[in-house]
């Protein structure tokens, strides 16, 4: 069974890569970058690569739960907030690596 000295590690590398695409996320959604057509599609693509974080770790929460050992409410928790730290990290990720990716740039900059 999981327990909060096992978790500890993971929120100790996640909590500072959450922060840094966090901030991407917001300097990019408050910018006019994405607010053109380009941006948009990045949008688009982050919340495509993001968002099947939540079932996904659902359902592995879920299957441990029920075929390996029973997993307490503080460790369900704890493994939720963990789930939201991945969704918000890959969303910024995301976001950086498509704003210099030349396939999603339009015709007239493309080199």
């Amino acid at each position: 069974m999981f327990s909060w000295t096992a978790l500890t590690p993971i929120g100790l590398i996640l909590v500072p890569l959450f922060l840094v695409y966090v901030y991407a996320y917001i300097k990019f959604s408050r910018s006019g970058d994405s607010k053109t057509e380009h941006g948009e599609k990045i949008m688009q693509q982050a919340y495509k690569y993001s968002i099947p974080v939540f079932p996904i770790g659902w359902l592995l929460i879920e299957a441990y739960h029920r075929l390996i050992s029973n997993v307490s409410l503080d460790i369900y928790r704890d493994c939720i907030a963990i789930l939201v730290l991945l969704f918000f990290s890959i969303q910024g990720l995301t976001i950086i690596f498509l704003k210099n990716n030349s396939s999603l740039q339009p015709n007239s900059e493309r080199h």
